[in-house]
């Protein structure tokens, strides 16, 4: 089994890095009105905001996506190469985390921007509120997709006995905080679990820049020496 190279593992991290600065950046730019702002988080938020500046926020947080793509591709081939369990383990987290993102672009951010766009061009703002939340709830069911990708990848972490406190056992304690999220969001508790996440993704991202991988040598033991007998 040949290692990782190490420059690959530094290009992953610094593009682990900048999924969760674009994102943060997206988010900072679009206009979203959760849940709870109800009919009158349209109006203040889509009727009366700035399209441009929340489209190019969706854009950026789309790249951020598309860098999570390489990133995840990444691990699934660097990590679970010891055993089985773990390439199964790596497998998973890379399905889960497509599946993220897939439900992220074909769901979340059509249905945000047609509603931002439709309550500025004639639709009512009853139908604005209902496309939103469908972006809101598949948001919601999202995070267990998020918080599989995340277990299955410190399940390999941990069984090829890389980087095991926090990819293995600080990635367990972020795919669990993901997963309690989705029940989370009926109390209106559902970000904790993508924060404690993008700690640990930028935590994971500053590693693959400094990791090296560990060569076990193999001891070569001297050869006997020949006793010679006196006669």
């Amino acid at each position: 089994m040949h290692p990782v190279p190490r420059r690959l593992w530094q290009i992953a991290g610094g593009l682990a890095i900048a999924h969760v600065v674009l994102i943060l950046l997206g988010i900072y730019l679009q206009n979203g009105p959760l849940f709870s702002d109800g009919v009158q988080g349209i109006e203040d938020d889509y009727v009366g905001g700035d399209l441009a500046r929340s489209f190019t926020g969706g854009i950026v947080a789309s790249f951020g996506f598309l860098l999570l793509v390489v990133v995840l591709t990444f691990l699934a081939g660097a990590l679970g190469r010891s055993n089985e369990a773990g390439r199964w383990a790596a497998r998973t987290g890379l399905a889960c985390g497509l599946a993220y993102v897939a439900v992220t672009f074909a769901v979340g951010f059509p249905a945000g921007g047609a509603a931002m766009y439709g309550a500025q061009h004639g639709l009512d703002v009853d139908t604005a509120f209902a496309l939103n939340n469908v972006r809101i709830f598949s948001y919601f069911l999202s995070l267990l997709l998020l918080g599989g990708s995340t277990l299955g990848f410190a399940a390999a972490a941990l069984a090829d006995r890389v980087h095991t406190g926090w990819f293995g056992t600080f990635g367990l304690v972020s795919g669990v905080a993901l997963l309690a999220s989705t029940p989370l969001a009926g109390v209106g508790q559902q970000d904790w679990g993508t924060l404690v996440w993008a700690v640990w993704f930028v935590g994971v991202g500053v590693l693959m820049l400094r990791h090296r991988e560990v060569v076990a040598s193999t001891a070569v033991s001297p050869a006997p020496r020949e006793t010679v007998g006196q006669d």
